[in-house]
């Protein structure tokens, strides 16, 4: 972190006062920045306002600017229909990331220590977690994008104490950390101290050295499911879900074993824009189950108004109709010969070069990027080349075969779902389909010379931040 600028999350209590202590000790050797940012939660009144003054003091005697914000968490758990300590965590990193992107810091830091790690674990072991949740909170990570760091997770809550005692440090106490109401505190205060009576004194550092085996052995599966993905996915594909989504193909996932079905779907859904937050062991095993359907249409609901879609082999996921953006309709565009054109509405880019050879792509599935084509640059005698989604009466005389084909049998035959065919592109002359892209070209425009300057042409995805109108 050279030279970073650190917001630091300070409650007032012992573990984050020791945090802000050692990085400010620490600050003018690395050259850091520090911000301290407090959240009143509105739940404790004039003692949350007393820790909000005690923080204040403290940064202004360290010289430290402070930013302190104010939260409604009982309101917003009523809202929400979520616990008090879900809604004060939601609320607080929310509040967290909203200060680091106000006042430019480089990383968040918050004063989880080992005794938080433990109890985190224990939490998740009862509520049923896997792998990734008894694995604890690590060291770095990112909160809605922003990164996060926990410095004391090593460190026990004893030798926070010790360390400001020593220094001659004060800190608040909330007495809501003593609330057994709270399931948190009811680990912290009656099932550890009981564990560590009846079953094993050390239980702790057991509980921690499980984490720190199932962490490493969760990241080793993790880019495990990573390549599983990329085999079993086309991507990227044009999709009603939107620019840049990637379709799942259920036959070849369903043969690796459940283990990593349950772990690419989770990897996928997130990579997809659901919320990891959504997602539960529930939600993934009726997405699994879906994946085993092996007839028709079918539909599972997520929390937040997703859906995951099977379609043929092909399984998607997006916003529900009624919350999915609509693009608008695409007209035709007229393609640069030679040069770049650019598709706002679909999110392709078309580059043609003139250059002799040609390039023997294997016909695949339509709408699946990049696609690569050479045609012959003598088709031009007819007119310029457009780009336009494909329409009613479409046909070609795809190039190998005998007679002409309508696209629509064509997709069809691809097993294309019906709500994507509208969006596939294709390449025309005269509006004469010249190319359907990932499929194969017109034999009209099939190259006789391969020495001749001919039409390379590459269509590719293009993010909507770069994408333009032509």
């Amino acid at each position: 972190m050279a030279r970073s600028h650190i917001l630091v999350a300070v409650s007032g209590g012992a573990d984050s006062v020791a945090l802000l202590h050692s990085l400010h000790q620490a600050a003018k050797q690395h050259r850091w920045r520090l911000t301290v940012a407090h959240l009143n939660h509105g739940i404790r009144g004039k003692k949350a306002s007393d820790d909000a003054a005690f923080v204040e003091t403290m940064a202004r005697r360290l010289r430290i600017p402070c930013v302190v914000g104010r939260a409604r968490v009982p309101a917003l758990a009523k809202r929400k229909g979520i616990s008090l300590e879900m809604a004060a965590r939601e609320a607080r990193y929310a509040f967290l990331v909203r200060t680091a992107w106000a006042v430019k810091a480089d990383v968040m830091a918050t004063a989880h220590t080992a005794d938080d790690q433990v109890e985190t674990i224990l939490l998740k072991l009862v509520r049923g977690a896997g792998r990734g949740g008894l694995s604890g909170m690590a060291a770095q990570s990112l909160i809605e994008g922003f990164p996060l760091v926990r410095p004391l997770l090593d460190v026990s809550r004893g030798e926070i104490e010790a360390y400001l005692r020593e220094r001659n440090l004060s800190w608040r106490e909330d007495e809501s950390n003593r609330d057994t109401a709270f399931l948190r505190n009811r680990v912290r205060h009656e099932l550890l101290p009981f564990l560590e009576k009846k079953f094993n004194p050390q239980i702790r550092e057991a509980v921690l050295r499980c984490g720190e085996v199932l962490g490493a052995e969760d990241a080793w599966m993790e880019g495990l499911a990573q390549e599983i993905l990329k085999d079993c996915t086309l991507t990227p594909a044009l999709s009603p879900e939107g620019r840049g989504s990637r379709y799942v193909q259920s036959d070849k996932l369903y043969g690796y074993p459940l283990a990593a079905r349950r772990r690419v779907i989770r990897l996928w859904l997130v990579q997809q824009g659901v919320p990891a937050a959504g997602l539960d062991f529930e939600s993934i095993t009726r997405v699994e189950a879906l994946l085993g359907r092996r007839q028709g249409s079918q539909t599972v609901e997520l929390a937040g108004g997703w859906q995951v879609q099977r379609q043929y082999d092909r399984v998607s996921v997006g916003k529900a109709p009624s919350a999915r953006r609509v693009g608008k309709n695409i007209t035709a565009i007229k393609v640069k010969v030679p040069g770049v054109t650019l598709v706002k509405g679909l999110g392709l880019r078309i580059t043609v070069t003139l250059a002799p050879g040609i390039v023997k792509a294997r016909g695949g599935r339509p709408g699946v990027f990049p696609a690569q084509a050479t045609l012959s640059a003598k088709g031009l005698e007819q007119g310029g080349l457009w780009v336009r989604p494909g329409k009613a009466g479409d046909r070609m005389s795809p190039f190998g075969m005998k007679g002409t084909r309508k696209i629509q049998d064509i997709l069809v035959d691809a097993k294309i779902p019906r709500a994507v065919r509208g969006r596939i592109p294709v390449l025309v002359c005269a509006d004469q389909v010249v190319w359907l892209p990932g499929y194969r070209i017109d034999r009209k425009w099939a190259v006789d010379d391969e020495g001749a300057m001919n039409l390379q042409v590459v269509i590719e995805p293009v993010s909507s931040r770069k994408t333009q109108s032509a």
